[in-house]
C-alpha cells in the first residue's frame, strides 16, 4: 500500500512537471533552429548572348561550374569556364583567389566582374547569382 502511494505521488509529480513544460513557450526551451535542405538551396540564373535565361537551383558549397554541368548548361571545361557576373552578384561573393585571377589574365574579353565558374563556390549568404555566359557558350533550355 505504501509503495503504491509513492508510485502515485511520483506519477502526479511528473505529470505536473510535464504540464508546466507544455505551457512554456518553445523559444524559451530551444534557442536554435536546425538547418534544413531548403536553407542550403540557392539559385543561379544563366544568361546567354541572346538574352535567354535559365534559372536553376544549386546548393551552398557547389561551384557555378558544377551547377552548370548538372543542368546541361554549356560552360566549357574547368579551365575555360570564364563567366561574367552581374555587378551585384560579383560584389556579394568573396573576391577571386590569386590562382583564379592568373587564369582570368589569360582569357579574352575579360570584364571587371569576370570569374572562373570552376573557382566560384556558392554560399547560402547569396541566394541568387546572375551569370552571363561568354559568346561561344549557349544555354540549352530543356
Amino acid at each position: 500500500l505504501e509503495g503504491e502511494m509513492l508510485g502515485r505521488t511520483a506519477l502526479r509529480a511528473s505529470q505536473q512537471v510535464l504540464a508546466r513544460a507544455a505551457l512554456r513557450p518553445v523559444a524559451a526551451t530551444r534557442s536554435f533552429s536546425l538547418p534544413t535542405t531548403a536553407d542550403k538551396v540557392v539559385h543561379v540564373t544563366f544568361v546567354n548572348v541572346n538574352g535567354e535565361r535559365l534559372r536553376v537551383p544549386g546548393f551552398a558549397g557547389q561551384t557555378i561550374y558544377e551547377v552548370a554541368i548538372n543542368n546541361q548548361v554549356e560552360i566549357g571545361d574547368m579551365l575555360t569556364c570564364h563567366v561574367v557576373l552581374s555587378p551585384e552578384s560579383y560584389s556579394a561573393h568573396p573576391a577571386p583567389m590569386r590562382e583564379e585571377t592568373q587564369m582570368l589574365e589569360r582569357m579574352e574579353d575579360v570584364a571587371d566582374t569576370s570569374r572562373m565558374a570552376s573557382f566560384l563556390a556558392l554560399t547560402d549568404q547569396v541566394k541568387e547569382t546572375y551569370v552571363a555566359l561568354t559568346s561561344y557558350r549557349s544555354v540549352y533550355v530543356p
